[in-house]
């Protein structure tokens, strides 16, 4: 299947709240205190923490009560009886080692208001994050000036890199490498030995100095977040180039490309040329967790990438053939004009309220069913050729796309959009988004959405209001609603059926909020929405071509947040907000029975789980703003 899109659980909200929530409820307050602390509980490192590969892991599970910056103030805390770690206070550090941090991290500590993240975080990825935290009370220049006084006063015994090999070094000399010793010292703990060991050192430095020392000696096991990382490892990519198009001409001798991304941000591009065999081969590659790869090549001016792939992590496991290896394969085809093998087989198409106004979001998954790539035809209008056409309504204002914009790779020509990308082959090979604007004068409306392509399903979600009446028809008959879905703390009446092609879908809606009226669903402003962050996946949607699609009800989230982002609402009250959160709770409390007793699997767990988490994310926010002086 090419391209791969991402799974919805690689889809992780981009904030997630601390446990302060789910005390406010008596399930939580019944729970078992977390367990003290246990230095056998905590394993030591595999490889060296890279704490710059923590950086998302923190902004998305620290940050919310920490602060982005390790202040303590992460929105929520705001008005939270929690203790939250400053971890930009050297002195908030100084006296913990590593490993409890570690420990709390994993295990929780209930009665602060920490979250165990055991169950979301591996322990290379927990380890990732702690050194990221612990990196935010220090810095560059002061572990640059730390590796000064180091050379100067203890890298003749210690060795320039802590390995106890200076020239002058003993037997008895520590090792400031050895991760099983040090990562159960605290800085306190490393300046105390020193103070025994050499008291003669010692007077002759400030504290200030005794401090970057310290911090520069810290550095031998893990590596900051300023330093460069190195692409290098014991991992293994291979895999196969072939023609995918059935009877196509024999494959002319290329060389194929691998992008190597840390996190979202592309590192580095390495080269491999193809053998007679098709068969091509990178070595020499990090495998820890962060890390991501793209292999891909052009054929016939088009390019063809790969899945993402990863060694380690909760993503992309399954081409993985063995812990340093893994296996992927490189299909390229032939061109065609002939547009017979698109196919929409999933479309979403969400409606919401505006005074005036509905905000549409139309969401188009296409296969395209033949084995070459398609490439285009004229439309008259348009210069060069188009490959989608996505008819709009009437009327249709302030037109976005997810992952472009009208004047690059789409166009407009009247009520029509065009893509102009080719189609490869393969299931949900394009995803396109829409978002656009449907003024109406009173309080109803009527739309005839056109159709161009054949939808195998269609999922028709219109937002809910007290007095709305909705009929819907396809080809002039009646269809019916299939029921109703909250997504993103919205309700919605639901439609699902098939469409064919040139038969429009009508839609009349009547008791909508007219212009300058206001919206009349109860506890409506409590949703935030405007202002809540969409999730991301682990590679930025921005990355061309294999990262631009997102998929199943997340996706929905994501289209209704940004359809509500425009809307004006009134501030909430502090009442509707409470009232808001206190079911929001209670919703998690659920959920995480229907888990513990095995009757929710862990992807439908994480997903509602994160929605309801990002709403009592913007519901934290707002309580902030609703406090006196705020």
């Amino acid at each position: 299947m090419y391209p791969r899109w991402f799974t919805s659980a690689q889809f992780r909200t981009a904030c997630i709240l601390a446990f302060f929530v789910i005390l406010t409820t008596a399930k939580a307050q019944a729970q078992e205190p977390s367990p003290p602390y246990d230095p056998q509980q905590v394993p030591v490192p595999e490889r060296l923490p890279l704490a710059g590969l923590g950086a998302d892991v923190y902004a998305q599970n620290c940050a919310p009560c920490h602060g982005l910056s390790g202040g303590g103030d992460g929105p929520a805390s705001a008005g939270a009886a929690m203790d939250a770690t400053v971890f930009s206070d050297p002195q908030a550090v100084w006296e913990r080692s590593p490993a409890e941090l570690f420990f709390v991290t994993k295990f929780g500590r209930i009665e602060k208001l920490m979250p165990p993240w055991r169950n979301s975080l591996n322990d290379e990825q927990i380890w990732q994050a702690v050194y990221y935290a612990w990196n935010l009370h220090t810095g560059e220049t002061e572990v640059s000036t730390g590796a000064e006084l180091y050379a100067q006063s203890c890298a003749a015994c210690h060795g320039l890199e802590g390995r106890a090999d200076g020239v002058q070094a003993s037997a008895e000399m520590p090792d400031f490498t050895a991760q099983p010793s040090m990562i159960f010292l605290s800085q306190a703990e490393l300046e105390q030995r020193w103070q025994s060991a050499h008291p003669e050192i010692d007077g002759d430095l400030s504290a200030s100095q005794r401090r970057a020392t310290i911090e520069h000696i810290r550095t031998f096991t893990y590596q900051p977040v300023w330093a460069p990382l190195a692409l290098s490892g014991p991992g293994v990519i291979s895999g196969q180039l072939f023609q995918g198009t059935a009877g196509g001409p024999p494959l002319a001798r290329t060389d194929v490309s691998l992008n190597i991304y840390q996190q979202t941000n592309l590192q580095t591009t390495r080269s491999a040329t193809v053998a007679d065999d098709g068969g091509f081969r990178f070595d020499d590659l990090p495998v820890d967790v962060g890390y991501y790869y793209l292999v891909e090549t052009q054929h016939l001016g088009i390019r063809y990438t790969s899945p993402i792939l990863a060694f380690n992590g909760p993503d992309f496991s399954e081409y993985r053939i063995a812990p340093e290896r893994i296996e992927t394969a490189l299909p390229v085809y032939e061109t065609t004009t002939d547009m017979g093998g698109l196919h929409v087989s999933r479309a979403n198409w969400i409606i919401e309220h505006e005074p005036g106004s509905l905000l549409i979001g139309q969401v188009f998954t296409f296969d395209n069913r033949s084995d070459r790539t398609f490439v285009g035809v004229e439309s008259e209008g348009i210069d060069g050729s188009v490959t989608l056409a996505l008819p709009l309504p009437q009327n249709a204002l302030n037109v976005e796309f997810q992952d472009g914009a009208v004047g690059d790779f789409f166009r407009r020509s009247g009520q029509i959009l065009y893509d102009t990308r080719p189609v490869p082959p393969g299931e949900g090979s394009r995803q396109v988004f829409v978002r656009y604007y449907l003024p109406f004068e009173g309080n109803s409306a009527e739309i005839s959405f056109p159709v161009a392509y054949e939808i195998a399903l269609l999922n028709l979600l219109v937002a809910d209001l007290p007095d709305l009446e909705v009929d819907v028809s396809l080809a002039a008959d009646s269809q019916t609603a299939t029921g109703q879905d909250t997504i993103g703390g919205v309700l919605f009446r639901t439609w699902s059926a098939p469409v064919s092609a040139d038969a429009p879908l009508r839609i009349a809606l009547r008791g909508l909020i007219a212009a300058g009226g206001r919206d009349p669903r109860p506890g409506n402003e409590t949703q935030l929405s405007r202002e809540m962050p969409v999730a991301t996946p682990p590679l930025a949607v921005r990355i061309p071509l294999a990262f631009g699609g997102v998929v199943g009800l997340l996706l929905l989230t994501a289209v209704i947040v940004l359809i509500q982002r425009e809307r004006a609402r009134s501030a909430p009250t502090a009442q509707q907000l409470t009232a808001r959160r206190q079911e929001l709770v209670a919703q998690i409390a659920r959920l995480d029975d229907l888990h513990a007793l095995a009757e929710l699997d862990e992807r439908s767990w994480q997903q509602q789980r994160a929605q309801r988490k990002q709403e009592l994310l913007a519901i934290a926010q707002a309580e902030q703003r609703t406090e006196p002086g705020q």
